[in-house]
């Protein structure tokens, strides 16, 4: 996650969102805390090593910078389900560009 910060720096806002813990936990994922929020102009992503959250933080159509980012997004997250299952589903709904 931190060469993948620094990569999306160049193009996008970046702030890491770090979660607190502890040196007595037992936790599957006590080292993969690190979660980075990307925001471009309409969009914004919480990410983290497992998954990726796309929102749109503002009213309006997606801009082409807001797009970028997607395409990016999509291309380091390639799945499409929740779940390695075929059960789980994920859709995205309509939108407009600018």
């Amino acid at each position: 996650m931190e060469e993948l910060e620094h990569v999306l720096s160049e193009e996008f806002g970046v702030a890491r969102r770090l979660f607190p813990g502890s040196n007595i936990e037992v936790s599957l994922f006590k080292d993969d805390r690190l979660e980075l929020i990307v925001t471009a102009d309409r969009m914004r992503v919480h990410m983290n090593a497992h998954r990726a959250i796309l929102s749109q933080f503002e009213d309006g159509a997606f801009t082409e910078h807001d797009m970028r980012l997607r395409e990016r997004i999509l291309e380091l997250y390639p799945r499409s389900r929740p779940t390695p299952f075929p059960w789980g589903h994920s859709f995205e709904p309509d939108y407009e560009v600018e």
